[in-house]
């Protein structure tokens, strides 16, 4: 009989090769993020230093040329920022790419073991189609006999091992493909974020030539200018586009902005901005499971099955049907969807997220159930998610952190997309401070 020897059923060359790529491959990818991480921090101390200045300059009077001066100061940081977004975005797809590369190979690994196991199977196979008495009379001398039924034994632990094996690179991959999933979103947010600073840098040299071109360096017309701009529902509505085109109204986010951030003591400006930031990273907002789409953009697909019985809970709750009640759609990244969608209404709240908050604004709006489609509740629960984070001290440091916590979870998050959404919100905050 043929013995049955456990071998390796790839070449030592190759698992060397496979074992040795990470290594060496990815010691170079550490290097380039380390030396992007370093070029972001400077970046960063760039844009904590024109923050300083302009902090200087909000402390003095309203002057044509302390006005200019903030103006270029604002660009010079939105400037910093766009850059240092850049960095992070290339940074991203390093990271997409390496942890391909790293699915790459858990696939491979798991194809090796597999081969492995099939390998084993037949040798076991083999040894089972004959008897204990077969085998001890085809072999010559006892120690034979003895070898051939350790080898069987062997072959059996290491069949258990091969499996044990393939769950582990499973696992492994599965995270990898997480890992994957999250990265994308987040490089889809990056780009987002930078189209909206792209967005306020056109803005603010266009608000600098206007109003260099309407004062023509003269104090006392611009003093008229400020004057006129008070209480400015038009100025409004130019720094919220994203919210009007997701259904509200430039009169309408004053009015609700103003009534949810007084009753949880925030400050409206802040509120109505944090709202104006968000909805503009790009969710394809209420676009799914509306009356009419197909298979693809329904509840049931688009949004993680955490969140699925929490929408049934809120539609059954509200009298809608939960299979034609808009939500956001997942990411499109490169042509394919990723990272889940479900968040409803204005606010963009996941189900599982809204459960948390529905009581509260229930108790302040008078709605019960609170409705997170109805522009006053949702207004609600994002003020009352903002006075959580600590947004209630109405300090800039305070609503920095509060931006920071809506963003990604993390008051004290320190990346370049957290400091520069977070920015975002101040900047556009003050823009509708002064008109209101």
């Amino acid at each position: 009989m043929k013995r049955v020897i456990l071998t390796t059923v790839t070449p030592v060359f190759v698992l060397f090769a496979i074992l040795l790529w990470p290594i060496s491959a990815r010691g170079s990818i550490v290097d380039e993020v380390n030396a992007r991480n370093k070029q972001i921090e400077e970046i960063q101390r760039q844009i904590e230093q024109y923050q300083q200045e302009l902090d200087a300059l909000g402390g003095q009077s309203a002057t044509l040329q302390n006005t200019i001066a903030k103006l270029n100061a604002n660009i010079n940081q939105v400037q910093l920022e766009i850059k240092s977004l850049n960095l992070s975005i290339i940074q991203t797809d390093t990271a997409i790419g390496d942890t391909q590369a790293q699915i790459k190979l858990a696939q491979d690994k798991i194809s090796l073991q597999k081969a492995t196991l099939a390998k084993l199977l037949t040798e076991l196979y083999r040894a089972d189609q004959q008897n204990l008495t077969q085998i001890f009379f085809k072999n010559e001398k006892l120690s034979d006999f003895f070898n051939d039924i350790d080898s069987i034994r062997s072959a059996q632990e290491n069949i258990q091992s091969v499996l044990n094996s393939i769950k582990a690179t499973k696992l492994e991959l599965e995270k990898q493909e997480a890992d994957l999933e999250e990265k994308q979103n987040e490089l889809e947010r990056q780009k987002n974020l930078q189209q909206i600073e792209k967005r306020t840098l056109d803005q603010t040299k266009s608000q600098q030539a206007t109003l260099l071109k309407q004062t023509k360096n003269q104090e006392s017309k611009f003093q008229d200018l400020v004057k006129k701009s008070k209480k400015d529902i038009e100025a409004i509505r130019s720094q919220i586009t994203y919210l009007q085109q997701n259904g509200v109204t430039a009169e309408d986010a004053v009015k609700y902005g103003q009534l949810a951030a007084i009753a949880v003591g925030i400050r409206p400006a802040f509120l109505i901005a944090e709202l104006e930031v968000e909805s503009g990273l790009g969710r394809n907002v209420g676009r799914c499971n509306r009356a009419g789409d197909p298979p693809t953009k329904s509840w049931k697909v688009v949004m993680h099955t955490r969140d699925h019985a929490a929408f049934i809970s809120i539609t059954s709750s509200l009298g809608l049907d939960p299979n034609t009640t808009p939500v956001s759609c997942r990411q499109i990244v490169n042509g394919r969807p990723y990272g889940w969608g479900g968040a409803m209404g204005p606010a963009q709240f996941i189900p599982s997220t809204w459960m948390g908050y529905k009581d509260e604004v229930a108790k302040i709006t008078g709605h019960n159930p609170a409705n997170p489609w109805s522009i006053e509740d949702a207004f609600m629960a994002s003020a009352i998610k903002l006075a959580r984070a600590g947004a209630t001290a109405k300090t800039r440091t305070a609503e920095v952190a509060a931006s920071k916590a809506y963003y990604s979870g993390r008051s004290t998050c320190g990346t370049a997309q957290c400091n520069s959404y977070a920015n975002a919100v101040q900047r556009t905050a003050a823009i509708i401070e002064q008109n209101l």
